[in-house]
């Protein structure tokens, strides 16, 4: 045990290391040793690893006031890549990123009916094609609990299928699949944090409103999954005429109202985001107004309209991919 000791706080020491990198754009040995609080010693033989592997490259000298000029370092942003895969209603998405978030390569598959062959070979392609591919996330419009879809409208061949489990068969790399809306939550809230305590995220696509609920920081998607599934509660099938895809025209005001009211209610968040849609245009003051009838003033959450939906959504499927990368790294896979 006594010899593994060494190498932990090695790993810790370059895990540092990676994150200081992450948010400069160039450092010197000296800078980050300061900074971190680690010997010189320690930070230049770490950065000579981090150099003779790939992560980091030499930048060249910085300026100096007297004296030999440091050499800066910098962060490869190719050592890693990320894939961030989208299941639309009628098309794949994929976009691969590296450390930076800079795009890759990205592109979109078209398709009538999803099949799970599809998905197949657009992993496997970029997986052959890009060794330095470390981690996946896809999201789904559909509802996933660790990795199996439960729930879905559209993608029926999927229905009971561990998604999750099968990609991690198809290609050595960690790979997580999730609800669309999961992702798309955690991004909004890795845009805001740490402006909001608590948020939710309500999303209109072609099968109707779906939502997110971050609390305290942290993803709240309840014991099987079903929390933010608003197709299942009474108003919403009331006010959407009981059935899948978009409500009436009419309806929308209510039903957004509606939804907000049951969310202050029973989570009290700081901040409802919506998402853009067409039917949306122009109702937010009327929504904020039907929920001061509905709500004491102090329950009602700050609303916003947003126009980042895939901006957010991208931030957080980068997030769970990069974290996933770290995981594995951590525990030595």
């Amino acid at each position: 045990m006594a010899q593994e000791e060494p190498v932990t706080v090695k790993q810790l020491n370059k895990e540092r290391i990676r994150a200081y990198m992450g948010k400069h754009e160039s450092a010197s040995k000296s800078q980050i040793a300061r900074e971190l609080g680690l010997s010189f010693p320690t930070v230049g033989r770490l950065i000579d690893e981090l150099c003779s592997d790939g992560e980091l490259t030499e930048q060249g000298a910085g300026s100096s006031t007297g004296g030999r000029c440091a050499c800066l370092y910098e962060l490869n942003p190719l050592f890693s890549l990320y894939l961030l895969v989208q299941v639309e209603s009628d098309r794949v998405c994929w976009n691969l990123k590296d450390m930076r978030e800079n795009t890759v390569e990205q592109g979109c598959l078209p398709f009538e009916i999803l099949s799970l062959e599809q998905l197949d070979a657009l992993i496997l392609d970029i997986h052959n094609r890009y060794p330095r591919l470390k981690a996946a996330a896809a999201g789904i419009a559909a509802l996933v609990n660790h990795g199996v879809v439960e729930e879905t409208n559209q993608y029926s061949g999927l229905k009971g299928m561990n998604l999750e489990e099968h990609f991690r068969r198809l290609v050595p790399i960690p790979m997580t699949v999730g609800n669309d809306m999961n992702f798309l939550t955690m991004g909004c809230w890795a845009q805001k944090h740490p402006a909001t305590g608590s948020l939710v995220t309500l999303f209109m696509g072609g099968n109707g409103i779906g939502g997110g609920m971050v609390i305290d920081g942290h993803l709240w998607t309840g014991a099987s999954g079903y929390c933010s599934e608003v197709s299942f509660l009474p108003v919403y099938k009331q006010l959407n005429s009981g059935g899948p895809g978009l409500p009436p025209a009419e309806n929308i005001s209510e039903l957004y109202a509606r939804l907000i009211q049951i969310y202050a209610v029973t989570v009290n968040p700081h901040m409802i985001v919506l998402y853009r849609h067409p039917l949306l245009e122009g109702k937010a003051d009327e929504i904020r107004r039907l929920c001061v009838s509905y709500l004491p003033s102090k329950a009602i959450p700050s609303i916003e309209l947003s126009y980042d939906y895939q901006q957010d959504y991208e931030k957080g499927l980068f997030a769970v991919a990069k974290s996933l990368e770290q995981a594995a790294s951590e525990g030595g896979s």
